[in-house]
C-alpha cells in the first residue's frame, strides 16, 4: 500500500519547489510593506528628536535615554534601529545633509546658468544656510561631525557623500566647458575646493569671533585655486576701432 502525505505537506512542498501562490505572495508583500512603513516612521521619530534636543537644549548634552524620552518610545525600540548613539548621529546628519542641505544648495546653484557663477553660488548658498546666529542645531552637528570622523569614518563618508557629489558635479561642469584653467584633475579640484569651503563654514560655526571670511574671499580664493576665471571678470573681446588717418588733407 502506497502511503501518502498528508494534504498540508504536499502544499507546503509544491509552494517550496515551485513559488508561493500569487495571493500567498501578496499578503506577504501587503504585510512586509506595512511593518516597513512602522519601522521608518518610528527611526524618523527618534532622528526627529534628537534635532529637536538639540535645538532645546544647545547642542550636545543628550543622551539615548533623552531621545526615548522625547519620542515617547521604549528603550528596546530604540535598540532595534540603532546600535548606539553614534548610530543615530550618523542618521541625523544623513537626514540633514541629504533632505534639506544639498536640495537647498542645488537650487542656489540652479538658479545660475554660467559654470562658474554656479560654484560662487554654490559658497554664497553655504554661508546663507549655515549663517544663524546661535543656532545649537548646526554647532552641534559640526562637533558631532569632528567625533564621528574618529569613531565612524566610512558611515560618515557615506552621509556627506551626496555634498561632495554635488561639488563634484559642479567642477566637472566648469572643466568640461573650459573654464578651468589648470593642470589638476577634475576630481582632485573638486575635493580641495569642498574641503576648503567646509573648513571655513565649519570654522565661522565654532569659532564665529575668528577672522571673519567674507563669501567674496573664500571664492576669489578657491577660484584661484582651480584656476577658474571669475565669473565676475568675463567680458566680450572688444572691436577694435577703425584707424584714423594720419594724413592731412591738403
Amino acid at each position: 500500500m502506497v502511503s501518502r502525505k498528508p494534504i498540508a505537506q504536499e502544499v507546503e512542498s509544491v509552494e517550496t519547489e515551485d513559488r508561493l501562490p500569487e495571493w500567498k505572495q501578496q499578503s506577504i508583500d501587503r504585510s512586509l510593506q506595512a511593518a516597513r512603513s512602522r519601522a521608518t516612521e518610528r527611526s524618523d521619530r527618534f532622528v526627529a528628536s534628537a534635532i529637536a534636543i538639540m535645538d532645546q537644549r544647545g547642542g550636545l548634552d543628550f543622551t539615548v535615554q533623552d531621545v526615548v524620552d522625547h519620542s515617547r518610545m521604549s528603550i528596546r525600540t530604540f535598540y532595534k534601529f540603532f546600535a548606539s548613539k553614534d548610530d543615530l548621529l550618523v542618521a541625523v546628519h544623513q537626514t540633514i545633509l541629504a533632505s534639506e542641505l544639498v536640495p537647498r544648495l542645488r537650487k542656489y546653484c540652479d538658479a545660475e546658468t554660467d559654470p562658474v557663477r554656479r560654484l560662487k553660488a554654490y559658497i554664497q548658498g553655504m554661508y546663507d544656510l549655515t549663517s544663524r546666529p546661535g543656532d545649537s542645531v548646526q554647532r552641534a552637528l559640526t562637533t558631532f561631525r569632528n567625533r564621528l570622523a574618529e569613531t565612524r569614518p566610512e558611515d560618515l563618508y557615506r552621509a556627506y557623500r551626496p555634498h561632495f557629489e554635488l561639488v563634484a558635479e559642479l567642477v566637472q561642469d566648469a572643466a568640461a566647458a573650459g573654464e578651468l584653467k589648470t593642470n589638476l584633475p577634475p576630481d582632485i579640484l573638486a575635493y580641495l575646493f569642498y574641503q576648503a569651503v567646509l573648513a571655513v563654514v565649519h570654522a565661522r560655526i565654532l569659532s564665529p569671533y575668528d577672522i571673519d571670511v567674507t563669501p567674496d574671499q573664500l571664492w576669489l580664493f578657491c577660484s584661484e585655486g582651480i584656476g577658474a576665471v571669475p565669473a565676475s571678470t568675463k567680458s566680450t573681446p572688444k572691436r577694435s576701432s577703425p584707424k584714423r588717418s594720419t594724413t592731412r588733407s591738403r
